[in-house]
């Protein structure tokens, strides 16, 4: 069967067009993604220490070791488990670090290649200013890593959380007190939620986006017996947001462009 491409474009009604312009475009409907700007956590010492359950020595179930913000983007996997490890594990007080203000970098909308072991994500985040929280698709790609040390028998006692992603997810919304549909999600070494966000607070001001609230233990944490904890929706820390809002190209209206076109383009070449 032969087909006539030039019967094909034809046949497509400009009232169509118009419907599909209308409902995308005319009816107030925006596309928006973001760009720059960070996320802090701050990490309440005491209440991670006494939500897991790993306590083999005198040193705390679990500390901050080091961390990496998004400069370190070209390491390994395995340089962000190995290196500035301490000679001295059992001098734990000289060991760990703060565990506040630790900041990560919004990457854009594209990266360079990942590094051995390294699972770094792109920003691909969009949703309707109009309607964010009913809009909300992809994650926000964040630079950085941090490395735990847990109380239990090497080299099983480091742990990586990094390569996270920013996302919402509306069927968690308010499925207990307090709790919102923000995730961040860990990727690097294996993808598990790392925190649960709760009592979020979202202002969205022009051209800038803010979340502010507090962190829970997501269950990536429930192999270091932190399931509890994350079952009774325990707090175990801070975090602020922070990132300009920009809009998405028209898509939809190139598109409705070149089927116009198309379509003249073949009325003069048959004419």
């Amino acid at each position: 069967m032969k087909i006539n491409l030039f019967n094909v474009v034809r046949q497509i009604p400009a009232m169509a067009v118009i419907a599909v312009l209308t409902a995308l475009g005319g009816a107030g409907a925006q596309a928006a993604t973001v760009t720059g700007g960070s996320l802090i956590l701050n990490l309440n010492r005491d209440a991670l220490i006494a939500g897991t359950i790993l306590d083999n020595t005198p040193a705390p179930s679990i500390y901050v070791e080091e961390f990496w913000d998004a400069g370190a983007a070209t390491k390994t996997f395995l340089e962000l488990r190995e290196q500035n490890t301490p000679a001295n594990l059992t001098d734990y007080a000289a060991n760990e670090i703060s565990a506040i203000g630790l900041e990560y970098a919004v990457n854009g909308a594209s990266i360079p290649p990942n590094p051995a072991g390294r699972q770094n994500r792109a920003t691909d985040f969009s949703f309707d200013p109009n309607n964010l929280y009913g809009s909300a698709n992809g994650g926000i790609g964040l630079g950085g890593a941090i490395r735990f040390r847990v109380d239990v028998t090497p080299p099983s006692n480091r742990i990586l959380l990094g390569d996270m992603t920013l996302e919402y997810h509306p069927e968690l919304e308010n499925a207990t007190p307090g709790r919102s549909g923000w995730l961040l999600v860990n990727h690097i070494g294996f993808d598990a939620d790392a925190f649960e966000l709760f009592d979020v607070t979202t202002n969205l001001t022009g051209d800038s986006l803010t979340l502010n609230g507090n962190l829970g233990f997501g269950w990536g944490f429930d192999h270091l017996g932190a399931s509890v904890a994350r079952l009774n929706d325990t707090r175990i820390g801070t975090f602020s947001f922070q990132t300009a809002v920009v809009p998405l190209p028209p898509a939809i209206w190139l598109f409705a462009s070149a089927l116009v076109g198309v379509g003249a383009n073949f009325r003069k070449w048959r004419t």
